[in-house]
């Protein structure tokens, strides 16, 4: 593929891993010998604007790629990184430690060391790497076309964009994803029954029961095959508890006809949990939406990148379970590999389709490998007989052994 004289990134998906992508891009041009004035990226997203509401919350643990999130953001925003966490006033130790429980005993089963370890609000830490950052919004992928040697994505309005590379940054039922593979690449459902809840009790007492166990996050698994999950969301006073606000997952395998959103009914399983598991439940305020997370994998495998024109990044790429916690770091890791791939094209260190093709290597084989390794961890969770031997008890969450020497030791932001 000849090399444009202005490079120009096409980025579906306005996501976190879409525009950690674009501030890496952002990040490589300056200071960059490039032949021309740097690399051009344009981010298209779904959503009607920035100001969008989800009524869903939740926190993301960023550990083992904290070097690559430092390879993607600016100083002036890595500075303001701590603001993002769920409770900035909170100082991570050098190895976190979580608390692993007995969810009918109440015992500690194992305190699972997770290094350095930062937990993030979802919406705080993606508005804080939009900054800086043009987004067009409104725009649904149609289709895609390769003509010459650029990619076009045409959008649903009528519109198109043309570039030099298309990235599929847009999450786990990815339209670019559909157009690379076709039903092949539709991401499948899995037989388990997952809920995720935002929850403020406005009771210090009670929040401060919850909190018990950990000040950031704990989590329980059940004989029953139940696996729970409590963890701050929000701390807007510290000395305040009655202000805290949580996030409570829950996942357990599938029953036909079940209710899942039912609160009573989820009341009823945790009249079966230890404390402080059972009471999170109990004191789950009236009238508190209980949300189904419907959760579906795809296994990474090799796409046609039409001669270094499309890759798919993130949960576009390789979307998987959640109890390991893998899918931010990841996708910060994607990001970080794009940029230096990018980067080596666009001053013709490497040609686009060489640098393309080594993204899309390490992307399906770092991908899909833990793809897998979180799909076997969520099977090995809700059996009993099995869950010592689960890749969450053996490793935490350290990268499975394969990639774990290409990781950098992570430090403080």
């Amino acid at each position: 593929m000849k090399q444009e004289s202005t490079p120009h990134v096409l980025i579906v998906g306005a996501g976190i891993t879409g525009l950690l992508v674009a501030q890496g891009l952002k990040k490589a041009s300056h200071p960059l010998p490039l032949p021309h004035e740097g690399i051009r990226c344009t981010i298209f997203e779904a959503e009607p604007s920035a100001t969008h509401y989800r009524p869903r919350e939740w926190g993301m643990s960023i550990h083992w790629s904290l070097p690559f999130l430092r390879d993607c953001l600016p100083d002036e925003l890595l500075s303001r990184f701590k603001s993002t966490t769920v409770d900035p006033s909170y100082e991570p130790p050098d190895n976190f430690l979580i608390p692993t429980i007995n969810g009918k005993t109440g015992e500690l089963m194992k305190a699972l060391p997770l290094g350095l370890l930062y937990r993030v609000a979802r919406r705080k830490f993606r508005s804080l790497c939009a900054e800086g950052m043009q987004v067009e919004y409104g725009k649904t992928l149609k289709s895609i076309e390769y003509r010459d040697e650029s990619v076009v994505a045409m959008f649903e309005d009528g519109t198109e964009a043309v570039g030099t590379l298309l990235v599929g940054a847009d999450g786990a039922q990815s339209r670019v994803r559909m157009n690379l593979f076709g039903e092949k690449g539709k991401a499948k459902g899995i037989p388990y029954s997952a809920i995720n809840m935002h929850i403020e009790y406005k009771d210090a007492e009670k929040a401060q029961f919850v909190r018990s166990i950990h000040p950031i996050m704990s989590h329980a698994v059940h004989p029953d095959g139940y696996w729970i999950w409590i963890s701050i969301q929000d701390v807007p006073n510290p000395n305040d508890p009655s202000t805290w606000m949580f996030q409570l997952m829950s996942t357990w395998k599938a029953r036909e006809g079940e209710n899942v959103t039912s609160l009573e009914a989820l009341r009823e399983k945790a009249r079966h949990f230890a404390e402080p598991f059972r009471s999170a439940v109990e004191w789950i305020p009236e009238g508190t939406r209980v949300f189904e997370n419907k959760v579906s994998c795809w296994i990474t495998e090799p796409w046609d990148n039409h001669q270094g024109r499309i890759v798919l990044a993130g949960d576009a790429a390789h979307p998987m379970t959640f109890q390991r916690g893998q899918g931010l770091n990841h996708c910060i890791a994607d990001a970080s590999k794009l940029k230096k791939c990018i980067k080596e094209a666009a001053s013709g260190t490497k040609t686009w389709v060489d640098a393309i093709d080594e993204y899309q290597r390490e992307i399906v084989e770092r991908g899909g490998d833990e793809v897998k390794t979180s799909l076997a961890n969520t099977a090995m969770l809700h059996d009993w007989s099995r869950v010592v031997q689960s890749p969450l008890f053996q490793r935490a969450t350290a990268p499975t052994e394969k990639f774990a020497h290409s990781v950098p030791v992570a430090a403080k932001l």
